[in-house]
């Protein structure tokens, strides 16, 4: 392990995190509405934020109206670089009638060291603790030998543009990080504060979102009895079964670090409910398919197509058409990584143990900084639940985080800053002549 002695003013940091800091600055987040297509004033405030501990911060504009909060803390130029980040954007928009409860709502409240509100889990958290961290190094003036840089990102959440749901509410997926990295901000590592329950994730798993479709027979529905009759909704289901089958033994056959991925049937959309008095011609079905490292998107596709002639020859109908909407690979960093060792001393350190790490399920945005040649781990609270909490699922509980947890988190993104940002950057090579 490559250790660095931290810098003598390290201690004035740490002293500048404090809960009552954190919980002030995680409330003031929680309390701004961002949801998808909405994050501007968010990215503005951290803008302000930042400017004011000193950092060189501004907007980057991903579309109009759309910025990333973009700050860098300065080093001399002759260390490692590091981009803590996440994103701005919410699960929800805070309005679903369907969802009640302080967790569901941009507003935040805080009950016994615990806070709650929109955004409290996922991920305004580990943006405030990145932050607070930030600024301890900035307030104590620390000069580090590379940059330590924050980017709140616009369009995260997994969603995404399909058929007649258009526009910014629906750009999600990496919008905003595929920009930021493709516009001037790398780094040579990043830090991705996604709620973890404070285990550090070298993995992720990637997503295919895939649409399969069924023909049926233009016909009245009194006619629908006749022999030559294909109502496409029970083709559907005929066609689910197998696609089912197929599911367990995708599972079956993938594993990661424990993990197995999974297939779920996420929408069906077919016939016309304002004519039911119509044959259903056509059936969609909507499937999320979760992959680990090791697997590409062409081998799922191919198993795919495989599935749907088989199913067409059997059935003597066409094969139903296949659709992709996203495909994003799943990712891993090594182990060995400096950003990694980095991150689990500076945990040990402030937690007096380092847990194995793990493989997040979610979509993230380190596979994006990862496609783009910035090795990327994930790290971040969030995820532990309250003890009166009577779902085992965050969505179903609505947002919460222990402050506590926040305030680990910053001063662990602190010691690995002023490890990693003092590691000395690799020598380039020179380029050869011919």
């Amino acid at each position: 392990m490559n250790v660095v002695v931290p810098p003598p003013d390290a201690a004035e940091a740490s002293a500048l995190i404090t809960h009552e800091a954190v919980r002030d600055l995680l409330a003031a987040m929680v309390d701004i509405r961002s949801p998808t297509g909405e994050e501007r004033e968010m990215a503005e405030f951290m803008v302000a934020r930042m400017r004011a501990a000193g950092l060189a911060a501004d907007l980057q504009f991903v579309s109009e109206g759309r910025p990333n909060a973009v700050g860098h803390l300065r080093g001399t130029g002759e260390g490692l670089n590091l981009l803590f980040t996440g994103h701005m954007d919410t699960s929800y928009d805070g309005t679903e009638d369907y969802l009640s409860g302080d967790g569901y709502k941009p507003k935040a409240v805080c009950r016994d060291g615990w806070m709650w509100g929109l955004g409290a889990h996922n991920m305004k958290s580990g943006l405030a603790a990145a932050m607070i961290a930030a600024e301890a190094i900035a307030r104590a003036g620390i000069r580090l030998r590379g940059d330590v840089s924050i980017a709140g990102v616009v369009g995260e959440i997994e969603k995404t543009a399909i058929e007649e749901f258009q526009g910014t509410s629906f750009a999600g997926y990496g919008v905003g990080t595929r920009h930021l990295v493709t516009h001037g901000v790398t780094a040579d590592y990043a830090i991705l504060a996604e709620p973890s329950a404070l285990t550090i994730a070298t993995a992720n798993m990637g997503c295919i979102w895939v649409r399969i479709s069924v023909k049926g027979t233009v016909s009245h529905a009194a006619l629908s009895n006749r022999p030559n009759v294909r109502n496409a909704i029970r083709l559907m289901h005929e066609l689910e079964a197998e696609i089912f089958e197929w599911s367990q033994d995708y599972e079956a056959a993938h594993v990661y670090m424990g993990e197995r991925p999974n297939v779920t049937v996420a929408a069906i959309r077919g016939g016309a409910p304002w004519r039911l008095s119509r044959n259903p011609v056509s059936c969609s079905l909507y499937l999320d398919i979760r992959t680990v490292p090791g697997q590409t998107v062409d081998e799922v596709k191919r198993e795919l197509r495989r599935l749907l002639r088989g199913f067409a020859e059997r059935k003597g109908v066409e094969e139903p058409d296949l659709f992709f909407y996203v495909t994003d690979p799943a990712m891993v960093i090594d182990e060995e990584s400096p950003v990694v060792d980095a991150l689990g001393a500076a945990q040990k350190a402030v937690m007096g143990e380092r847990p194995a790490s793990t493989i997040r399920r979610p979509g993230s945005d380190a596979i994006h900084l990862a496609s783009y040649g910035v090795p990327c781990v994930q790290f971040g609270p969030g995820g532990r639940l309250h003890p009166d909490a009577k779902s085992a699922s965050m969505h179903a509980a609505g947002e919460h985080v222990l402050i506590d947890d926040v305030v680990t988190t910053a001063r662990i993104f602190l010691a690995t800053a002023l490890d990693l940002c003092n590691r000395p950057a690799p020598q380039a090579r020179a380029a050869g002549r011919g």
